[in-house]
């Protein structure tokens, strides 16, 4: 591919480096992986290898993956051999939020930037998400993903767009991001983790015209090198192929990509049949995610945007509880303000009164308005513990999820089969994207496989949410954490009790809005 000659035009701007200290890409136009291992001494594993030898010889690529495969170290290396191998080019990247923008993808580019073995010229001060050659016409962007005008009125002979994490950007960005890929040099890269089905980065693997790749856990170095299969993992048996530090840690190979301990855990945690292990561990689009109550790509991201999502302050601080049925079940506390789940806090081995004592201690810290508690089972004895004397100031909502919801559609039907579903729903149109001010998640990997496991139909005319029991069954754990997100959205008042469950309910109630 022959380089452009630079631009004999009068330039509106000074040069930010003398012409000697700008070290191009001579002769690494077609090497991109050369040029990284000439500027930064470092090698590649395969996969990254491959990503950027897909993105110099395909005008579009697509590449789908399991978590931890050191994506945001190969975008900041793409980032910097395209500026620097293609006079007067542009490159753009995006991400979901302007913190995975900021903090993620433009944090190792200036580490790259800054550590070459050699130094490249430009200009990028330390916590920028711009680096410049020349002004606007010769420069790298880290774009936000709110408006869609931000990529409007970009120009250049040799133009590289990269999306990260491309499951969670809508396709309004992808439609702006169409209209500057038209010279006759230019690249789309989409990447990440593949949460969700539907959108342009789902489309991508089935469209014509794309470069597509994929990469799971299990060919990445920790697990090739060492030998590790899924069966170690699903039979325990892959700590018996790692080698031990002195200290008696594990020894990877490559410690900062996944490792056989983190699918582990995953396994334990959500099984080889959740929607997160297929999309974290699999590098796959979940299956039957359309079953889904809760798409496993808004959960993610929910808690991408939790950081950055301040209440106003005027809403009502609601807690949820869900108790502990016994066993290994969990007590949990969780508190919503508007739009932001504030805390999901666990506990164990807790009794009504103990555990009405530490939501006591939360709703007073936080000035709650009400606490919604699951009544169902052991619930009934932290309601109880509740009514003494001294919490005569805490608001208690009693919730059974098993009464009937009274919320009926336009023709007079009824919409749910119960308060269960009714508020997993209204939880899912709280996480839905496109909705204003859409419900943001603390980060955890628990309360991510809690929401996405439950499973819905339509079978009988209404929305069924699967039993909490059955949900158990698959997951091999309780869903508590998510219960107890999903109790928050309980409305003040209790529903009437099902007798016949076809029969309609005539006194309807509104739920609050968040």
């Amino acid at each position: 591919m022959p380089k452009l000659k630079a631009k004999t035009q009068k330039r509106t701007q000074p040069l930010t480096l003398k012409p000697e200290d700008l070290i191009k890409g001579v002769g690494e136009e077609n090497d991109p992986v050369g040029f990284v291992r000439r500027i930064y001494g470092s090698d590649l594993w395969k996969d990254q290898e491959r990503i950027l030898e897909s993105v110099r010889d395909h005008p579009r690529t697509a590449w789908r993956s399991c978590h931890g495969i050191g994506k945001t170290y190969v975008v900041a290396r793409l980032v910097l051999w395209w500026l620097f191998s293609f006079d007067y080019s542009i490159v753009l990247t995006t991400a979901p939020t302007w913190r995975q923008v900021e903090k993620l993808v433009w944090k190792e580019i200036r580490s790259c930037h800054n550590n070459a073995r050699i130094p490249l010229g430009g200009h990028i001060s330390p916590k920028a998400t711009q680096l410049s050659l020349d002004g606007d016409e010769w420069v790298a962007l880290g774009i936000s993903t709110n408006d869609p005008n931000r990529f409007q009125g970009f120009h250049s002979p040799h133009l590289l767009v990269i999306v990260d994490e491309a499951s969670g950007v809508n396709d309004e960005i992808f439609e702006a991001i169409d209209g500057v890929l038209t010279s006759g040099h230019c690249r789309l890269v989409e990447i990440g983790n593949p949460t969700d089905i539907g959108g342009e980065f789902y489309r991508a693997f089935r469209a014509p015209g794309w470069s597509t790749g994929h990469t799971s856990a299990w060919v990445t170095p920790n697990f090739t090198v060492l030998g590790i299969t899924r069966e170690d993992i699903s039979n325990g048996t892959w700590k018996d192929k790692v080698p031990l530090n002195p200290d008696g840690s594990f020894k990877w190979p490559a410690p900062y990509l996944i490792t056989p301990e983190w699918v582990a855990d995953k396994y334990l945690r959500w099984g080889p049949n959740h929607p997160a292990w297929f999309a974290r561990v699999e590098g796959e689009f979940p299956e039957q995610g359309e079953y889904n109550v809760i798409p496993l790509g808004w959960i993610e991201q929910a808690q991408d945007r939790w950081p950055d999502v301040v209440p106003d302050g005027k809403e009502q601080i609601v807690l949820g509880v869900d108790v502990a049925r016994g066993g290994m079940d969990l007590s949990v506390i969780a508190a919503r303000q508007g739009p932001k789940i504030l805390s999901v806090e666990t506990f164990s081995n807790m009794d009504g009164p103990l555990l009405a004592g530490e939501i006591a201690v939360r709703y007073r810290r936080l000035k709650a308005s009400r606490v919604n508690v699951d009544i169902i089972g052991l619930g009934a004895a932290v309601e109880d513990a509740l009514k003494d004397p001294v919490y005569h100031d805490i608001t208690v909502v009693p919730v059974n999820v098993a009464t009937s919801s009274d919320v009926l559609d336009s023709d007079g039907n009824r919409k749910y089969q119960n308060l269960r579903a009714e508020l997993w729903w209204t939880l899912r149109e709280a996480l839905d994207p496109k909705t204003k001010d859409p419900l943001a998640l603390p980060p955890g990997d628990s309360l991510l496989g809690d929401l996405a496991a439950p499973k819905y139909d339509f079978r009988k005319g209404w929305i069924q949410v699967e039993a909490k029991e059955d949900t158990k069954k698959r997951l091999g754990r309780s869903t508590d954490e998510g219960d107890a997100v999903m109790l928050t959205f309980a409305p003040k008042t209790t529903s009437t009790v099902l007798t016949f469950s076809t029969q309609p309910i005539a006194r309807p109630y509104k739920i609050n809005s968040f």
